[in-house]
């Protein structure tokens, strides 16, 4: 005689802890010190490969974040989907992005920085602005092109995305999604998510950076000033959200734009010699402080990969067995 009975999922244990406002709190602060030691991870491998060594194995070094990618896509585990497609996208984006620019910029078309300083009015200076992301800021026209993309795909959950389908009145052009939740797969979504938010914040400093744009003296301190008010007001914004979050894998994808968005502000406000990060840039220099923001952000990801989990974020889901 066989009955069919459902098979309950034990609920993750209960957490003092592990609840809003501290789940987004982490995974928010993770995600800004990731920015910062992935430059300082780019430093570290040109160092100890040598700068000609690492952009000749710059492409094999980013297949293997696809190679991450292809593992994430197949398992089941949405917690490791997250974090496999996050890793991966990293890899790909520092390989086969700015190494990959660098050696272009550099060695193959023989490209020099843009320099500071001919007007006479001071010596000769370089303004930061490298070959690589003299070429990187010629893509925002393709970055554009690339969310607008996004703007019309009705299988979009991404809330921004979704607010100007909102706005612009398509979503009864576009019509219903034709993906429900369980049809998603958290590996490849973190993975696109992450490189085109780096991406875009990298576009949004590099336009804010240029004199040829945006002119020079109190018109370019106005600019970006008023570029750190925007993404102070839009990560804070997020950041009430995501401190609301209870789930760890929800909330470290919401927390990569939130985590980027707020490392513009370093980026400007080093531009203007209002503060430094290069602790990030020259771990050498800094090995304690830099050995010390690398050791939190492995305890927090430990604690995040230790933190109660729902059955859903593990790829469990209730199921009927014959007995």
């Amino acid at each position: 005689m066989s009955q069919a009975k459902t098979i309950a999922q034990p609920a993750p244990a209960k957490s003092k802890l592990w609840k809003p406002p501290i789940v987004g709190i982490v995974t928010f602060v993770l995600m800004f010190l990731a920015v910062g030691l992935g430059h300082t991870m780019m430093v570290l491998i040109e160092h100890y490969l040598g700068k000609e060594m690492t952009l000749t194995l710059s492409p094999l070094l980013g297949f293997s974040g696809i190679v991450m990618l292809w593992y994430g896509v197949k398992s089941k585990n949405e917690t490791f989907q997250t974090w496999i497609g996050f890793f991966g996208a990293l890899m790909v984006w520092m390989c086969w992005v700015e190494f990959f620019y660098m050696w272009y910029g550099r060695m193959n078309w023989g490209m020099l920085p843009r320099m500071d300083g001919l007007t006479g009015e001071g010596p000769l200076e370089i303004s930061g602005t490298y070959p690589e992301y003299m070429i990187m800021g010629s893509t925002v026209g393709l970055l554009l092109m690339m969310l607008c993309f996004y703007t019309f795909d009705k299988d979009t959950r991404c809330n921004m995305f979704l607010w100007f389908q909102d706005k612009l009145g398509l979503k009864e052009g576009l019509g219903p999604s034709t993906k429900t939740a369980k049809d998603r797969n958290y590996a490849i979504i973190t993975f696109m998510e992450t490189f085109f938010v780096t991406w875009f914040c990298y576009a949004w400093n590099l336009l804010t950076f240029d004199p040829g744009l945006m002119g020079k003296g109190n018109l370019f301190l106005a600019i970006n000033l008023g570029s750190v008010f925007i993404a102070i007001v839009w990560a804070g914004f997020c950041l009430t959200r995501l401190i609301q979050f209870k789930r760890t894998a929800t909330a470290l994808r919401y927390a990569i734009p939130v985590g980027n968005i707020a490392w513009v502000n370093v980026e400007i406000l080093e531009k203007l010699n209002l503060m430094s990060h290069e602790v990030f840039l020259d771990p050498f220099s800094h090995t304690l402080e830099a050995s010390v923001l690398f050791g939190a952000l492995l305890t927090l990801i430990v604690l995040l990969l230790l933190a109660p989990k729902k059955p859903s974020e593990l790829g469990r889901r209730a199921t009927a067995a014959t007995e």
